[in-house]
Protein backbone atom coordinates (compact mmCIF):
# COMPACT_ATOMS: atom_id res chain seq x y z
CA UNK A 1 0.00 0.00 0.00
CA UNK A 2 1.16 3.59 -0.86
CA UNK A 3 2.59 5.76 2.21
CA UNK A 4 0.12 8.22 1.43
CA UNK A 5 -2.83 5.71 2.09
CA UNK A 6 -0.88 4.42 5.01
CA UNK A 7 -0.56 8.13 6.69
CA UNK A 8 -4.35 8.44 6.78
CA UNK A 9 -4.20 11.90 5.33
CA UNK A 10 -7.85 13.42 4.79
CA UNK A 11 -6.02 16.05 2.36
CA UNK A 12 -4.92 13.77 -0.15
CA UNK A 13 -6.57 11.84 -3.18
CA UNK A 14 -6.22 9.14 -5.51
CA UNK A 15 -4.80 10.91 -8.76
CA UNK A 16 -6.56 8.98 -11.18
CA UNK A 17 -9.69 10.20 -11.48
CA UNK A 18 -8.59 13.72 -12.17
CA UNK A 19 -6.30 12.42 -14.70
CA UNK A 20 -8.85 11.03 -16.83
CA UNK A 21 -11.43 14.39 -16.50
CA UNK A 22 -8.49 16.14 -17.70
CA UNK A 23 -8.00 13.67 -20.33
CA UNK A 24 -11.73 13.84 -21.48
CA UNK A 25 -11.67 17.96 -21.15
CA UNK A 26 -8.54 18.08 -23.52
CA UNK A 27 -10.26 15.14 -26.17
CA UNK A 28 -13.51 17.48 -26.43
CA UNK A 29 -11.13 20.55 -26.66
CA UNK A 30 -8.89 19.65 -29.27
CA UNK A 31 -11.69 17.76 -31.27
CA UNK A 32 -14.38 21.24 -30.88
CA UNK A 33 -11.43 23.49 -32.65
CA UNK A 34 -11.95 21.83 -36.22
CA UNK A 35 -15.53 23.84 -36.07
CA UNK A 36 -13.79 26.99 -36.30
CA UNK A 37 -13.04 25.92 -40.10
CA UNK A 38 -16.54 26.34 -41.43
CA UNK A 39 -17.35 26.48 -44.68
CA UNK A 40 -19.59 28.89 -45.61
CA UNK A 41 -22.98 28.24 -47.75
CA UNK A 42 -22.39 29.31 -51.39
CA UNK A 43 -24.80 31.01 -53.34
CA UNK A 44 -25.34 31.53 -57.31
CA UNK A 45 -22.95 29.50 -59.67
CA UNK A 46 -19.93 28.30 -57.83
CA UNK A 47 -16.68 28.29 -60.16
CA UNK A 48 -13.78 27.14 -58.99
CA UNK A 49 -12.41 30.46 -58.41
CA UNK A 50 -15.33 30.84 -55.57
CA UNK A 51 -14.20 27.54 -54.48
CA UNK A 52 -10.18 29.00 -54.39
CA UNK A 53 -11.15 31.94 -52.33
CA UNK A 54 -13.38 30.11 -49.90
CA UNK A 55 -9.78 27.73 -48.94
CA UNK A 56 -8.16 31.01 -49.32
CA UNK A 57 -10.43 32.57 -46.45
CA UNK A 58 -10.25 29.35 -44.75
CA UNK A 59 -6.54 30.01 -44.03
CA UNK A 60 -6.48 31.86 -40.88
CA UNK A 61 -8.66 29.60 -39.56
CA UNK A 62 -6.34 26.43 -39.97
CA UNK A 63 -3.33 28.33 -38.97
CA UNK A 64 -4.53 29.57 -35.53
CA UNK A 65 -6.36 25.62 -35.41
CA UNK A 66 -2.72 24.10 -35.96
CA UNK A 67 -1.48 26.57 -33.43
CA UNK A 68 -4.14 25.66 -30.53
CA UNK A 69 -4.16 22.00 -31.34
CA UNK A 70 0.05 21.96 -30.81
CA UNK A 71 0.23 23.86 -27.48
CA UNK A 72 -3.15 21.88 -26.21
CA UNK A 73 -1.36 19.04 -27.02
CA UNK A 74 1.80 20.25 -24.98
CA UNK A 75 0.03 21.04 -21.91
CA UNK A 76 -2.03 17.65 -22.06
CA UNK A 77 1.57 16.53 -22.33
CA UNK A 78 2.86 18.69 -19.29
CA UNK A 79 -0.20 17.65 -17.22
CA UNK A 80 0.85 13.98 -17.23
CA UNK A 81 4.37 14.46 -16.94
CA UNK A 82 3.94 15.95 -13.71
CA UNK A 83 1.11 12.98 -12.67
CA UNK A 84 4.01 11.03 -13.74
CA UNK A 85 6.03 12.27 -10.13
CA UNK A 86 2.76 11.72 -8.61
CA UNK A 87 1.33 8.76 -6.26
CA UNK A 88 -1.63 10.82 -5.21
CA UNK A 89 -3.12 14.45 -5.44
CA UNK A 90 -3.95 17.50 -2.62
CA UNK A 91 -6.56 19.65 -2.48
CA UNK A 92 -4.99 22.35 -3.98
CA UNK A 93 -3.45 20.19 -6.85
CA UNK A 94 -6.81 19.54 -7.40
CA UNK A 95 -8.12 23.13 -7.30
CA UNK A 96 -5.13 24.26 -10.17
CA UNK A 97 -6.28 20.99 -12.32
CA UNK A 98 -10.07 22.32 -12.46
CA UNK A 99 -8.78 26.04 -12.90
CA UNK A 100 -6.80 25.29 -16.05
CA UNK A 101 -9.50 22.78 -17.55
CA UNK A 102 -11.92 26.16 -17.24
CA UNK A 103 -8.98 27.97 -19.28
CA UNK A 104 -8.89 24.71 -21.67
CA UNK A 105 -12.09 24.58 -22.43
CA UNK A 106 -11.97 28.01 -23.63
CA UNK A 107 -9.83 27.70 -26.19
CA UNK A 108 -11.67 26.66 -29.29
CA UNK A 109 -13.64 29.82 -28.58
CA UNK A 110 -11.00 31.75 -28.63
CA UNK A 111 -9.25 30.08 -31.69
CA UNK A 112 -12.71 30.81 -33.68
CA UNK A 113 -12.42 34.45 -32.73
CA UNK A 114 -9.17 34.77 -33.89
CA UNK A 115 -9.24 32.99 -36.71
CA UNK A 116 -12.40 34.58 -38.41
CA UNK A 117 -10.84 38.17 -36.88
CA UNK A 118 -6.87 37.46 -37.50
CA UNK A 119 -6.61 41.10 -37.94
CA UNK A 120 -8.32 42.56 -34.95
CA UNK A 121 -6.21 43.34 -31.77
CA UNK A 122 -9.09 42.49 -29.50
CA UNK A 123 -9.75 38.79 -30.93
CA UNK A 124 -5.82 38.01 -30.78
CA UNK A 125 -5.39 39.50 -27.37
CA UNK A 126 -8.71 37.56 -25.96
CA UNK A 127 -6.88 34.37 -27.37
CA UNK A 128 -3.52 35.10 -26.24
CA UNK A 129 -4.71 35.86 -22.53
CA UNK A 130 -6.43 32.47 -22.94
CA UNK A 131 -2.64 30.89 -23.33
CA UNK A 132 -0.90 33.03 -20.70
CA UNK A 133 -3.38 31.80 -17.84
CA UNK A 134 -2.88 27.87 -19.46
CA UNK A 135 1.11 29.06 -19.12
CA UNK A 136 1.03 30.61 -15.85
CA UNK A 137 -0.91 27.67 -14.30
CA UNK A 138 1.22 25.68 -15.78
CA UNK A 139 4.39 27.14 -13.85
CA UNK A 140 2.19 27.18 -10.81
CA UNK A 141 1.30 23.38 -11.32
CA UNK A 142 4.82 22.54 -11.40
CA UNK A 143 5.69 24.36 -8.13
CA UNK A 144 2.72 22.81 -6.18
CA UNK A 145 3.82 19.17 -7.65
CA UNK A 146 7.48 19.86 -6.50
CA UNK A 147 6.14 21.08 -3.16
CA UNK A 148 3.62 18.59 -2.19
CA UNK A 149 5.54 16.38 0.29
CA UNK A 150 4.38 12.56 0.38
CA UNK A 151 2.34 13.11 -2.77
CA UNK A 152 5.26 12.36 -4.62
CA UNK A 153 6.18 8.71 -5.50
CA UNK A 154 9.50 7.87 -3.36
CA UNK A 155 11.73 7.83 -6.81
CA UNK A 156 10.36 11.26 -8.25
CA UNK A 157 13.54 12.88 -10.38
CA UNK A 158 13.40 16.19 -9.01
CA UNK A 159 15.89 16.94 -11.24
CA UNK A 160 13.89 16.88 -13.99
CA UNK A 161 11.29 17.97 -12.22
CA UNK A 162 12.71 21.42 -11.75
CA UNK A 163 13.39 21.35 -16.05
CA UNK A 164 10.28 20.77 -16.66
CA UNK A 165 9.13 23.71 -14.52
CA UNK A 166 11.86 25.89 -16.53
CA UNK A 167 10.90 24.71 -20.01
CA UNK A 168 6.88 25.79 -18.87
CA UNK A 169 8.48 29.60 -18.54
CA UNK A 170 8.12 29.20 -22.47
CA UNK A 171 4.22 29.97 -23.12
CA UNK A 172 4.14 32.70 -20.25
CA UNK A 173 6.96 34.58 -22.16
CA UNK A 174 5.03 34.20 -25.70
CA UNK A 175 2.11 35.05 -24.41
CA UNK A 176 3.39 38.33 -22.67
CA UNK A 177 5.37 39.16 -26.02
CA UNK A 178 1.99 38.18 -28.72
CA UNK A 179 -0.10 40.65 -26.10
CA UNK A 180 2.04 43.64 -26.34
CA UNK A 181 2.87 42.85 -30.34
CA UNK A 182 -1.47 42.96 -30.15
CA UNK A 183 -1.36 46.11 -28.06
CA UNK A 184 0.59 47.99 -30.62
CA UNK A 185 -1.58 46.99 -33.50
CA UNK A 186 0.73 44.53 -35.27
CA UNK A 187 -0.89 41.76 -37.19
CA UNK A 188 -0.75 37.98 -36.62
CA UNK A 189 0.33 38.16 -33.68
CA UNK A 190 -0.22 34.83 -32.50
CA UNK A 191 2.33 33.19 -34.95
CA UNK A 192 4.98 34.14 -32.33
CA UNK A 193 3.74 30.84 -30.65
CA UNK A 194 5.26 28.75 -33.06
CA UNK A 195 8.56 29.24 -32.00
CA UNK A 196 7.17 27.16 -28.74
CA UNK A 197 7.57 23.39 -30.39
CA UNK A 198 11.02 24.35 -31.39
CA UNK A 199 12.21 25.60 -28.45
CA UNK A 200 10.65 22.86 -26.65
CA UNK A 201 12.44 20.16 -29.61
CA UNK A 202 15.63 21.68 -28.75
CA UNK A 203 15.80 21.51 -25.20
CA UNK A 204 14.61 17.68 -25.30
CA UNK A 205 17.32 16.83 -27.56
CA UNK A 206 19.94 19.16 -25.51
CA UNK A 207 18.67 17.15 -22.35
CA UNK A 208 18.61 13.71 -24.22
CA UNK A 209 22.09 14.45 -25.38
CA UNK A 210 23.30 15.18 -21.80
CA UNK A 211 21.71 11.71 -20.26
CA UNK A 212 23.61 10.02 -23.11
CA UNK A 213 26.68 11.76 -21.85
CA UNK A 214 26.11 10.77 -18.58
CA UNK A 215 25.28 7.49 -19.43
CA UNK A 216 28.86 7.01 -21.54
CA UNK A 217 30.59 8.58 -18.43
CA UNK A 218 29.04 5.94 -16.14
Amino acid sequence: MASWQNSGAIDIFDKNRIDTLTDGVFAISMTLLVTGLDIPKLGGIITSGTVDTVILNLFPDFIHYLIAFTLLANFWWTHHLRSHYLQAINRKIIFLNMVTLIFVGLIPFSTNLIGDFPLNAHAALIFELNLLCLGLLSVLQWNKVIGSGMCLKQDADRKMMYLGKEDSYIFPVLSFIAIVLSLVSIPWSAFIYFIAPVYIAVIQWKDTKSAHRNLKVT
